[in-house]
């Protein structure tokens, strides 16, 4: 028993372009892109893996192609796997951070810059150990920093901030 469509485990944009300008004898990209109500820029930044597809144009072109997908699965894929890790509780977690550091960065230990447009003070999230080397989305694991110390913790640390990290690591895990 064959099946006429085909289930796309995970999906190659260019190819799925060309296929459906072959389908729909489309001569070029731009045709394609007004085809999809999109930019040609739109189709050549997705085809260098510059942009992302979004889940409606994705739905479009595998319904085009006559292929099958369950919205669920499209939304994994779609989805970077860091990004769908971690936001779940995000707010959550960034309001404990900031509320443990009582508007203080836990670097240089003054007071935050200022506050955000909802009051808060403005302090941003670090992870000590980032989420891309093994570490773990949890308060143990993050601290709040002022912008300053924020980038200057990513882009040039001292062997002085790295040893107040490892020291907050500790001290949160305390807590």
């Amino acid at each position: 028993m064959q099946n006429s469509q085909k289930t796309i485990l995970e999906p190659d944009w260019p190819t799925l372009f060309d296929e459906l300008k072959d389908k729909e004898s489309l001569s070029s990209d731009a045709k394609l892109a007004e085809s999809l109500g999109v930019s040609r820029g739109y189709i050549c930044s997705v085809r260098k893996g510059r942009k992302n597809i979004s889940l409606e144009l994705a739905k479009k072109i595998f319904s085009r192609l006559g292929r099958t997908f369950e919205t669920q699965n499209l939304e994994r894929l779609l989805v970077p796997v860091k990004v769908r890790g971690y936001t779940y509780n995000m707010n959550a977690i960034k309001r404990e951070v900031i509320s443990r550091a009582n508007g203080m960065c836990q670097l240089c230990d003054m007071k935050a810059p200022f506050y955000d447009k909802n009051g808060m003070p403005y302090l941003e999230m670090h992870y000590i150990v980032p989420i891309a080397n093994g570490g773990s989305d949890t308060l143990e694991n993050i601290v709040a920093l002022c912008p300053n110390c924020h980038k200057k913790i990513v882009i040039s640390p001292s062997d002085e901030d790295k040893h107040k990290l490892e020291f907050l690591t500790k001290e949160n895990a305390a807590d």
